[in-house]
């Protein structure tokens, strides 16, 4: 077998093995609710990669690399997929021009790994994937001699799960959950996807049935971490190409306050990574150097899922708008996350447009989009309903030409009921925008669920299987009950002034747990309340207390 087939096959196997334990990976994070992108993006990277060298025959191992690595970086999605990206364009590096996988090669290739993708983050954190490629390169670096295919992948990884398995220690909030990093994870299931091949001679099989992973964000602040993820590929104008220097993007987007910084370039492309506060300055100072071939922008904290995929936003692909007559004078739009929410916002509350954002509430800036067109009002009030969807809801408003868009900044769907009846259709936006916000503060936004795995977090300390409940964001309690919830932390939220409770009961929460919850209220508090069939995943209640 030649070493190109040999190479293409370990890459398939890989990229097989990667997507078999993405939902996995997803569920590698910090928060006890299952949820997360890295798996997710991590996937799809690989897949528009491997879509670029599936069909076609390579001369040698170089060129092979370099065009899995370009299509990688076309489809980069998010950090963890920009970083996996460069790791690969370090092998590229490595092996140009050469013709075999010997020890040689693969020395250069885990060096040049090593270094362009410590070099495209500009503040590297140790304890994610780059400590584990670094690790893994110093491994196969420090090697003296040729050895079998077999013995090589097997120190190799073997390598690889130690740095992986180190990774709690070198990162506190890791450490403090008892995971490992997601994204040096995923790394190291590409490589034992690599030894697969090698071992067998032919790739991992694609599972037909994934581990399900099924969750939503809770919203919680994350030290140092703030503001939308910003990502975007510019096809760079001939005047740029190979003479812009990658440091001046970087020192531009540090100085403009961003964090988690990372830019890349491949000859003819730009691709960039970054947190930031105005996401509409990055696009702004991007749009110098070239035409944009992809545009994605959503809240840092979003956990991509299966409708990732559609997330891919193109100012130029927005639905035209020219024959629209703005019709109407006011309408609104809310963010929703069940079939059930949806129908009570709808026919309850009389909003014009809802949008089923689903568990993760994660619609596009394009389901925005077709939304302002459908109401076709002059003016458009918005509400999110969740600080995920804030981002994609405002890009809207920077891209639409004729309606004028409000976005009210609700965060939670019991603050959209709160927003919306506080909305008077006779004055101006800003008035509106005033005593919204003023009614906000009035209402406690609760949220109960059962946790994924322990953790501590806020002080609580947070066992697989109980019950927890979020409180404005932060956690109150976990218990083994829900009566347990309801008697020792919903009960600090119900006050003398608290006129009514709206309840949304969700798929997880049993005809006995709603009984319970009535119980409770009924013979402790003579206060108003609404039960309503929400269906939501993963929250057993959302309440709202005002």
């Amino acid at each position: 077998m030649k070493d190109t087939q040999i190479l293409k096959g370990m890459i398939t196997s890989g990229v097989n093995n990667l997507y078999n334990n993405y939902p996995h990976i997803d569920k590698l994070n910090v928060f006890p609710v299952p949820d997360g992108d890295t798996g997710t993006n991590m996937n799809l990277t690989c897949t528009n990669g491997f879509v670029e060298i599936e069909k076609e025959e390579f001369s040698n191992v170089g060129s092979l690399m370099s065009k899995f690595s370009r299509g990688l970086i076309m489809g980069a999605r998010g950090n963890s997929g920009v970083i996996f990206s460069q790791i690969i364009k370090g092998f590229s590096n490595g092996m140009k021009d050469k013709e075999k996988l010997d020890l040689d090669t693969w020395k250069e290739s885990f060096a040049k790994a090593k270094e362009v993708a410590y070099a495209a983050v500009m503040k590297p954190v140790e304890g994610t994937i780059l400590t584990v490629i670094r690790e893994t390169s110093d491994y196969v670096n420090a090697l003296t001699k040729e050895q079998s295919p077999n013995d090589f992948w097997d120190g190799l990884v073997k390598a690889a799960n130690k740095s992986l398995d180190n990774t709690p220690e070198l990162l506190p909030a890791l450490k403090e959950v008892g995971v490992v990093d997601s994204g040096g994870y995923g790394l190291v299931k590409f490589f034992e996807g690599m030894q697969y091949f090698v071992k067998k001679l032919k790739p991992i099989s694609k599972l037909k049935k994934l581990e399900e992973n099924t969750g939503s964000n809770i919203e919680m602040s994350i030290e140092d971490e703030f503001g939308y993820c910003t990502e975007a590929i510019v096809m760079l104008n001939e005047e740029f190409i190979d003479k812009l220097k990658i440091d001046t993007v970087r020192d531009t987007f540090e100085q403009y306050g961003n964090t988690s910084i990372v830019a890349v370039m491949d000859g003819d492309i730009l691709k960039v990574h970054t947190h930031a506060l105005m996401p509409g300055q990055i696009l702004s100072y991007l749009q110098q150097f070239g035409e944009f071939k992809t545009i994605k922008v959503e809240n840092m904290t979003l956990q991509a899922d299966k409708h990732v995929a559609n997330k891919k936003e193109s100012a130029a692909k927005i639905t035209a708008q020219q024959q629209r007559k703005l019709k109407n004078a006011v309408a609104t739009i809310a963010v929703v996350r069940s079939k059930g929410i949806q129908d009570y916002f709808k026919n309850e509350l009389s909003v014009d447009y809802v949008i089923d954002g689903g568990p993760k509430m994660n619609p596009s800036t394009n389901d925005f989009m077709k939304a302002i067109e459908a109401v076709d009002a002059k003016t458009v009030y918005i509400f999110p309903n969740d600080s995920n969807v804030l981002l994609a809801a405002k890009q809207a408003k920077e891209l639409e030409k004729m309606s004028k868009v409000v976005v009210i900044e609700t965060k939670t769907i019991p603050q959209g009921i709160t927003a919306y009846l506080n909305l008077d259709i006779e004055d101006t936006a800003k008035k509106n925008e005033s005593n919204i916000n003023k009614a906000l503060k009035n209402i406690v936004s609760v949220s109960i669920n059962k946790a994924a795995r322990d953790a501590e977090i806020d002080g609580v300390n947070i066992k697989a299987g109980e019950y927890m409940m979020i409180a404005d964001k932060k956690i109150t309690i976990s218990a083994k009950t829900l009566k347990d919830v309801f008697h020792k932390s919903l009960s600090k939220f119900i006050t003398a002034k608290t006129e009514i409770l709206t309840i949304f009961t969700g798929q997880d929460a049993s005809f006995k747990d709603i009984n319970d919850l009535r119980k409770y209220l009924d013979e402790n508090y003579d206060v108003e309340y609404e039960v309503v069939d929400g269906k939501q995943e993963v929250y057993s209640f959302i309440i709202g207390i005002e």
